[in-house]
Parts: C-alpha cells; structure tokens; sequence
C-alpha cells in the first residue's frame, strides 16, 4: 500500500526520475517542507485505509494536484529549506523555484607564509592474529600542517532577510552567533592525535553599502608566520585601499595583538558579535526623512 504514495512523493520531490535512486540528486530539505511531506503521506495512507488499489488511485491524484501544493508551501512557508539553505543556498535541478541564493559567501582560508608541514610517524599491529596467521603491520608516515590562516567571510544581508522572510530578529540572531563560529571553531581531522583548536588571533567586522572586496591580496607575497607582522601587513594594505577607493566602511575589530587600526573601533568578541546582530535591524528599518 505505501509502495504508490511513496513513488509519489519522490517524484515530487527529485522530479520524474525521482523513484530510479540512482537519478537523484542530493537534496536539502527544510523542516517545513518534510513536515509537509510527512503530513501529506500519512493522509494518504489513511484515506486508502491499507486498500492498495486504493492508495494508488489516491497517490495518482495527489501528483495531479502536488505542483500546486508544493508551489504554496515555497511561496507561503517561512524558511522553506531550513535555516542551513537561507544561509548557504540550495540548487535543485529539478525544480528552479525551490533554489535558494545562498548570502552568505565563505572563501577558502590560506595561510599567510609559506607552507611548512611535518612528518607524523605512526604504526599499526594486529594484537589479534590468530596463531595460524601471519597478522598485519605497518610502519608508516603522514604529513600534518599547522598555519597562521586568513579567512574571508562576506553575508548579503539584504538577501540573509529576503530568506529569513524579513526577520530582521532573526537575521540579527544568525550574524551574532556566525562571528562567535568564525573566531572560535577551527573545522579539523585526525582530531584525536593532533587536538587541533585555537582561536582567531584578529578579527575585522566591515558593514557598507558597496561591493564587498577581501584582502587577501595583502598576502601575495608571504610574510613570516606571525601575528603581529600579518595583521601589521593586512593594516597597510587596508590603508592603501581607503587611500585610493574611500569606500566608507563602519569598522570593528579585535586583536591579541597590541596594534593601531585607524577608522576602527576595538573591543571584544562579544562587543563585535553584537554590532554584527544589529545590522540586519538598521537595515529593516524605514528611512526617516
């Protein structure tokens, strides 16, 4: 009996190849959309009151119908893909209108020096070989890498509220706990031998109206794996920018370093955490006159 309402759904939501497993593409569901979903089958599988033939009558017309429904739970639910998709962003082939434009844009780290990496000897030994076998040992070799990195990070704020369906408190809410994540999770493998967490050494938080642009161009040429002379060079060349652009940025930072950065206000995580929560709540509100 579930058999014809589950191909249904499948159909609906990988499109008409959706029940071959193999011609499915991974897919980001928000909790609104599977509360649907689960709604809609046990309706189903109640009104066919376990009759196969039934089920099946009932599945068909729920395809007739579902590109109406499915297209009223995306205009009309807040959040359709989750919270995860109005962040990153969702693409779905087979369905355009359920794309999601991802606002907030994460670059990949690099360090600011250049690379250096050390050999981590290891063994392994099979402890339980039976007497009649041989067992296995091995004696190898990988090579770990510890760096001073330069993250880039840019959020579409106008767009992170165009997701949020202009919950500004929420957005605000996301941008608060998004600093805390970037200044104090270090993503990491092999965590068991290498314990691999640390902290943001320096942290800068720009909010303006132009085009966003990353400094990493500060870095071409690598400097030496320090703190103190990687912030010093990203300043500089920060410097050299508004000196030729004048872009007008509100800026805050923090630092373990002791240093100067004209036009910025220093403080804490905490202090930057809650300036970047109050962006998304001046932009939402109606321009005075």
């Amino acid at each position: 009996m579930l058999k014809p309402i589950r191909e249904a759904l499948l159909v609906a939501v990988y499109g008409k190849n959706g029940v071959d497993k193999k011609s499915r593409q991974t897919l980001l569901l928000g909790e609104a959309e599977i509360a649907f979903l689960t709604a809609e089958a046990r309706r189903l599988a109640t009104s066919a009151a376990g009759d196969a033939r039934a089920a099946e009558e009932l599945a068909k017309e729920w395809r007739k119908t579902d590109k109406a429904n499915l297209k009223a739970l995306g205009e009309g639910a807040k959040l359709p893909g989750g919270l995860t998709a109005a962040l990153f962003g969702r693409m779905v082939t087979s369905d355009p209108r359920a794309n999601i434009d991802a606002p907030v844009h994460v670059a990949h780290a690099f360090t600011v020096h250049a690379e250096e990496a050390e050999s981590d000897y290891f063994i392994a030994a099979d402890d339980l070989a039976r007497e009649e076998d041989t067992g296995a040992d091995t004696i190898q070799e990988t090579e770990l890498t510890s760096g001073l990195f330069y993250g880039y990070v840019v959020v579409d704020i106008p767009g992170l509220l165009s997701n949020l369906a202009g919950d500004a408190a929420l957005a605000g809410a996301v941008l608060h706990n998004l600093l805390y994540r970037i200044a104090e999770v270090s993503p990491g493998a092999k965590i068991g031998s290498t314990a691999p967490y640390s902290r943001a050494s320096f942290l800068l938080v720009e909010a303006g109206d132009r085009q966003p642009r990353s400094l990493a161009e500060a870095f071409r040429d690598p400097c030496a794996a320090n703190a103190g002379v990687a912030i010093g060079r990203l300043v500089g060349h920060l410097a050299r920018l508004d000196e030729t652009y004048a872009t007008g940025e509100t800026r805050h930072f923090l630092s373990l370093v002791n240093t100067d950065m004209p036009g910025a206000e220093r403080g804490s995580l905490a202090d930057l955490a809650r300036f970047a929560g109050t962006l998304p709540l001046t932009l939402a509100e109606p321009a005075t006159s």
